[in-house]
């Protein structure tokens, strides 16, 4: 009879709390937890009725029996009765496949890698949540730590997170779910905005051809020679740093911020060939190796480097060459990508203005009197400029009082004084209005 009952086990369930009450002879049950009557305190055990009467036996590890009212197979492992194969429309509550399910990760895969192929067309990956306030989500972690999260995380904009510590989180990239507008919560500029200005150096109003620099003096528009002078040149996008270094500086409050300090920022050129190039970005300095393609470094302006940021790039030993300097927010060096001309122009304009051809300024006046001619320039400058110029022409002026004088970063004003009753002319040429750092 023993035999008989557990040789092609089939019980009638597991999770029928009580004995049946009209039995037959074939009627066998595994006890589940919260057993009534006589299957009070029977839990995992196998009823048998036999001989008009319950036996109950304690399983061994492999005992197997198929669940007539799920159509599964399970087994016994020792601690639980276990379906054996997830292929029944029932599926299996916990799947380990070489790792440990449990309760909140019913699923538990350990693998280099995981699959999930097509039958002959599309295939989606759903994760479904029960409400807008819910999560559905993808999460990275480093050594159980969360470091980065995307999906719709407690709404249903779709959001792009990051964290340092698995504790505290930061919305990288947010995107509307109703008009599908793009945001970056954690950017003060746009992801890959150069907060270098003519890093290209294809603007060049002085005129620069190349050659040694003074220190401090400036070369293409933007860039000035350090403090131990320079010697660099130029052919097309190509830059030839002979000796010294090159510096530009850049101001937080054209991008934004207050301050730089604290913000990791990463200097990037193209294709940078002879030698190494030191980098210095405020007070902290590093070296970008030479190489082929998209070459960089990050640095982190210290607490103190508030203000005014210098960035300087030098040569570590020789001559290097490199093309299209760039400096973004970030560790990631993002491919170059030129702003409109039109725009960069405005940007250098800010510092430094050199007009095409000559101010004339021709009138006539009585004998003493004065002629001014308004000068507005075509971007607002950082500070009130000093102007510079020469005159090659002029007519009745009283010497001493002719020239070109800035009064606002906005206007500046030529102006000529008669010499004699009569035509006054002045042509001033080599006009410039700086305003650089």
């Amino acid at each position: 009879m023993r035999l008989d009952a557990l040789i092609h086990l089939v019980v009638d369930s597991r999770t029928q709390a009580a004995p049946s009450a009209s039995p037959t002879e074939l009627s066998a049950y595994i006890v589940p937890p919260g057993g009534a009557g006589v299957f009070a305190g029977r839990t995992n055990q196998l009823a048998l009725f036999e001989d008009g009467g319950w036996t109950f036996l304690t399983p061994r590890v492999g005992w197997q029996a198929w669940i007539a009212d799920e159509a599964e197979h399970n087994l016994w492992t020792g601690t639980e009765w276990r379906r054996a194969s997830p292929l029944s429309s029932l599926g299996a509550e916990r799947w380990g496949i070489n790792a440990t399910a449990d309760a909140t990760n019913r699923l538990a895969v350990s693998s280099e890698a995981s699959l999930f192929n097509h039958a002959g067309g599309d295939h989606r990956l759903k994760i479904n949540k029960g409400a807008a306030g819910n999560t559905a989500s993808v999460l990275f972690q480093s050594n159980w730590s969360g470091r980065a999260e995307f999906g719709l995380s407690g709404d249903d904009d779709f959001r792009v997170k990051v964290s340092a510590d698995g504790s505290s989180w930061h919305d990288a990239i947010a995107i509307d779910r109703g008009t599908g507008g793009v945001e970056l919560p954690g950017s003060v500029w746009a992801a890959g905005e150069n907060l270098l200005i003519n890093g290209d150096m294809q603007i060049n109003q002085r005129g620069f051809g190349g050659g040694a620099l003074a220190a401090g003096s400036y070369g293409v528009d933007r860039w000035k020679a350090a403090s131990g002078g320079a010697n660099l040149s130029r052919s097309g996008f190509a830059i030839t740093l002979n000796s010294g270094g090159i510096v530009q500086v850049v101001e937080p409050a054209l991008w934004g911020v207050a301050s730089f300090a604290g913000l990791s920022l990463t200097l990037s050129v193209e294709g940078l060939s002879g030698g190494n190039l030191s980098v210095a970005i405020g007070s902290q300095s590093g070296t970008i190796t030479a190489g082929a393609g998209h070459r960089s470094v990050t640095l982190t302006p210290a607490v103190g480097d508030t203000g005014a940021l210098t960035v300087r790039l030098s040569p570590s030993a020789g001559t290097v060459n490199f093309a299209r300097i760039k400096l973004e927010q970030g560790s990631i060096a993002t491919a170059w990508r030129a702003r409109p001309l039109a725009i960069e122009q405005m940007l250098c304009r800010r510092y430094h203005w050199r007009p095409d051809g000559q101010i004339l300024l021709d009138a006539y006046q009585a004998a003493a009197a004065g002629a001014r001619q308004s000068i507005g320039m075509p971007v607002p400058m950082r500070a009130t400029p000093a102007v510079s110029f020469s005159v090659s022409q002029e007519i009745n002026v009283q010497g001493s009082d002719r020239g070109v004088v800035a009064q606002s970063p906005e206007r500046a004003y030529a102006h000529v004084t008669a010499q004699a009753l009569g035509r006054v002319r002045a042509a001033f040429d080599g006009v410039a209005f700086d305003a650089e750092l």
